[in-house]
């Protein structure tokens, strides 16, 4: 797996290709997947992503999905009824994702063609959601592109978020490629 400087490299020059405006909206997402003990490091180094993609006149906008977790639930009605009922949680989960998916496409609406939205963070989702239905569920809303910072693999077109054994197939573009 490459190092952060080698995923520095690899965004660097998928971010100077010419952007076509035919482009299939699944495309438009582009999968950054590093090993999982990359994160802090590939999280403490987001400026510079965000500065090659200026670099190629690309607006660029963070949104960190580890934040939404503590909030949503903390802000949530039933919140002391889980702590004394943990078990209930999968019940919520749903209206969790309904959430992220809402957040995220309002992002996506905010920005122009030449814009990427970069989501952190994938790997808080684990457990609760699958990044897969939240890149499929938004994939429509993408103008410009949607980065996805991706603890895990990807192998024969199958992506793993933190190696989990059940990947997806998906057709967004994979960095490295």
């Amino acid at each position: 797996m490459p190092t952060v400087d080698e995923l520095l490299s690899h965004f660097q020059r998928q971010a100077s290709l010419p952007w076509a405006k035919e482009t299939a909206r699944d495309y438009r997402v582009w999968i950054l997947h590093y090993e999982k003990a990359l994160e802090r490091r590939v999280q403490g180094r987001l400026h510079e992503f965000e500065a090659i993609a200026r670099k190629f006149g690309h607006g660029w906008e963070n949104l960190n999905l580890a934040s939404f977790i503590p909030t949503w639930f903390a802000a949530h009605d039933l919140f002391e009824g889980l702590l004394e009922q943990p078990d209930e949680l999968p019940g919520l989960l749903p209206d969790f994702e309904a959430h992220v998916v809402k957040v995220v496409q309002d992002r996506l609406r905010s920005l122009s063609d030449r814009d990427i939205l970069a989501i952190s963070g994938a790997g808080s989702l684990f457990g609760l959601t699958r990044v897969s239905t939240i890149a499929e569920k938004v994939a429509s809303e993408i103008p410009g592109r949607l980065l996805l910072f991706f603890p895990g693999r990807h192998e024969s077109g199958v992506y793993r978020l933190l190696d989990a054994r059940d990947g997806w197939s998906y057709r967004a573009t994979p960095i490295p490629a």
